[in-house]
């Protein structure tokens, strides 16, 4: 069975770490992994940036407080562009976030695991498994679980595999 494509950005997993209170410096709803601009407001993170971490309410407008997470240790679902995690050695290694705009009619995330970029020398992301349900396997919009690779509060990242 196929997996669906559905892409309605990411989700925390686990154990969620504590949301922090930012303010807003644009539009941005739940489950857009976020950074904070040159003024220490929270914006949607593009592809390639340093990510602080993910909305997990909805800011209408520049300078509305918004809830992020910011753990660099919270581990999220997201689901892949593509076709590229296609097995197993695809696990371990960086990619980045494919930045498509949000859902303006419900106001949530479209953002996705880019998997074209699987491999990239410095990620956004780092992919740590495949999410476990009977509806997601390895292939095409598969669901991984991730981690934040490139994060703002931590000074280093992991060079991949």
């Amino acid at each position: 069975m196929a997996n669906a494509d559905r892409p309605t950005g990411f989700k925390p997993l686990g154990m969620q770490s504590a949301a922090r209170k930012y303010t807003s410096g644009a539009k941005v709803v739940p489950g857009e992994f976020v950074q904070l601009d040159n003024t220490g407001r929270v914006v949607a993170a593009t592809a390639g940036s340093t990510i602080l971490g993910l909305a997990t309410s909805l800011a209408k407008v520049a300078g509305e407080e918004i809830l992020v997470i910011d753990s660099p240790q919270q581990e999220y679902v997201g689901q892949a562009s593509g076709a590229e995690i296609d097995a197993q050695t695809d696990i371990g290694n960086l990619c980045d976030i494919l930045a498509t705009a949000e859902d303006a009619t419900y106001n949530v995330s479209r953002m996705e695991v880019d998997s074209s970029t699987i491999g990239v020398v410095s990620g956004q992301l780092i992919i740590l498994d495949v999410q476990e349900r009977p509806d997601n396997a390895l292939g095409a919009q598969a669901d991984v679980i991730v981690r934040i690779n490139e994060h703002q509060t931590r000074p280093t990242v992991f060079a991949g595999i």
